[in-house]
């Protein structure tokens, strides 16, 4: 039967009481101090360089062509640290697998010297020495984690170091580019005529002298055939070859200048803020600014709308005029709209009757 509380009791706790609840309290703060910061590096200054794997990922990250020296050294070292990485990953895993199949085998190992009439000497656990083989595989990959953190910080301070040098060499490489494919693309025409001209000399030489049959047409991609341009443009709709080369040239022009707001943002020419793109207070003078500006487009576009198709409020004399006027040319049907301006007048058919009330 469990003794009662010493509090229960109304004496002083026991020596052996005070021990335990001197444990008690130990174990309590250690666990609260692993909840804390048992997974962070050993290192206090290491854990400054400790990177999430998404960070990691996008320090990583390498264009499709590179034309700096330095990077690429850099690059090199990250993929050997990498590689390291990636090694002691898997020796932790085949730790913590052997860790976990050690308690089965050092039963099924003590087992069989029981069932032997414990001859010699007995078998010992080998569960702690796979703890201490995991936990020594845990460091090596918590230590490279940090080589490998510390080697992506000294790659992010390169390029944010020299990220004016390596932004004018890229527009210098986009510009050369261009012009390159410019000219591969204003071959095209004219090796397609040669290639037109050739067919024209074989249909000849093959109907000479009777009728030249025509077929298709010569201007449109793919001569107009709906097979093949459907195909490959997935339209039914005829495209002339000279509609092909525009494409080209805007999507030449589209992978040199054309940038989504971040993008612009990050090379260094954003776009002008508006409401309408980016949030603002109401009294940003830059909101103020924009308002001021479309209400004038406004009203400079209405003043030239009104003056194109609203037409002046007759005279007195004008309408007195035209009451007069001869039955068959008088204007019927005209009323008024709600601002007061008289609509397109309408003449009586003769034979008909235009529906006025």
């Amino acid at each position: 039967m469990t003794a009662a509380p010493s509090w229960a009791r109304g004496t002083k706790p026991s020596i052996e009481e005070n021990a335990q609840e001197e444990m008690r309290q130990d174990v309590a703060a250690g666990r609260q101090h692993l909840r804390g910061v048992g997974h962070l590096p050993l290192d206090p200054e290491s854990a400054r360089f400790e990177l999430t794997e998404e960070e990691r990922a996008n320090r990583g990250s390498r264009p499709l062509s590179r034309r700096w020296r330095t990077l690429n050294r850099l690059d090199e070292e990250v993929d050997r640290i990498t590689q390291r990485h990636a090694e002691a990953t898997g020796r932790l895993t085949a730790a913590e697998e052997a860790l976990n199949r050690a308690p089965e085998s050092d039963a099924r190992t003590l087992a069989a010297w029981l069932s032997g009439g414990e001859k010699g000497d007995r078998p010992s656990a080998t569960v702690y020495e796979k703890t201490r083989d995991r936990d020594a595989a845990q460091l090596l990959v918590a230590a490279v984690a940090v080589e490998l953190d510390q080697k992506l910080e000294q790659r992010l301070q390169h390029v944010a170091k020299h990220r004016e040098k390596m932004l004018a060499d890229a527009r210098k490489d986009i510009d050369q580019a261009r012009e390159a494919l410019s000219s591969k693309v204003n071959e095209l025409a004219p090796l397609r005529q040669q290639l037109a001209d050739a067919r024209e000399v074989l249909l000849w030489a093959a109907s000479y002298p009777g009728h030249l049959d025509q077929f298709g047409f010569p201007d449109a991609v793919a001569l107009g055939l709906r097979e093949p341009v459907e195909r490959t443009l997935s339209t039914r709709a005829q495209i002339a070859y000279v509609s092909l080369i525009a494409a080209l040239e805007e999507d030449m022009a589209a992978l040199a200048s054309a940038f989504s707001d971040e993008q612009k943002r990050q090379l260094g020419h954003p776009d002008e803020a508006t409401p309408i793109s980016t949030a603002m207070w109401n009294d940003d003078p830059r909101a103020a600014a924009w308002r001021k500006q479309e209400l004038e487009r406004a009203r400079t576009g209405r003043s030239a709308s009104t003056a194109r198709t609203l037409t002046r409020l007759p005279t007195r004399q004008e309408t007195s005029a035209r009451e007069h006027a001869p039955f068959s040319s008088r204007e019927v049907c005209a009323p008024t709209t709600e601002r007061g301006f008289r609509r397109a007048p309408s003449r009586r058919l003769p034979g008909r009757v235009n529906g006025c009330g």
